[in-house]
């Protein structure tokens, strides 16, 4: 009889160690359910030692349970393209496309995943600071169009208004450092 009282009791241990693991699994899977509507602010900015090149912001809503594609800003832009005696153009896409998605984390934190893919252009001729935009499109025959492109995808944990630095880097042809921001703030 007492064996059997014994293993009722491993029985019974048992069923508690799962109900509190259940419990666990529960409260996480509590949080990533309730919809928490979010704005997240990046900003790329560019710099040349102390200064200041250029800093471009986006703001965005995003939630605990949207999975799409959030933000897409481009515009098309003719490269032209010499074949034998004439020149034709091909369009590309130059600008920038984000990505996010958010999950609620315990605290009152919230761990974002985001894409970020970035591009622009500047002639062979580039100096930091000086965009291609200016350029003719006569004058990007005789001098080929390069593109600059940032891509990154990059994970973030953060409160409500919180702001970190979640990428740094160095333009190999200008020396100018790219550097992004993601601010995160609770809508109420």
């Amino acid at each position: 009889m007492r064996g059997i009282w014994i293993s009722h009791a491993g029985v019974g241990l048992s069923l508690l160690a799962a109900a509190g693991a259940g419990q666990e699994k529960g409260d996480t899977e509590r949080l990533q359910r309730v919809v928490n509507p979010l704005k997240v602010q990046l900003v790329v900015s560019k710099h040349l030692g102390d200064k200041k090149i250029s800093s471009l912001s986006y703001s965005f809503p995003c939630n605990t349970t949207n999975r799409e594609p959030t933000l897409r800003i481009a515009v098309e832009v003719p490269v032209p393209v010499r074949k034998a005696d004439k020149v034709e153009f091909q369009y590309r896409s130059v600008g920038t496309s984000i990505n996010c998605s958010a999950s609620a984390l315990p605290e009152g934190r919230f761990n974002l995943q985001l894409a970020l893919e970035q591009s622009s252009l500047y002639g062979a001729s580039a100096r930091a600071g000086s965009p291609a935009v200016e350029q003719t499109l006569e004058s990007r025959i005789e001098s080929p169009t390069l593109f600059r492109a940032v891509n990154s995808i990059f994970t973030v944990a953060l409160r409500d208004g919180q702001t970190t630095q979640a990428l740094a880097g160095t333009d190999p042809l200008t020396g100018e450092i790219v550097t992004v921001d993601v601010t995160l703030t609770v809508v109420k």
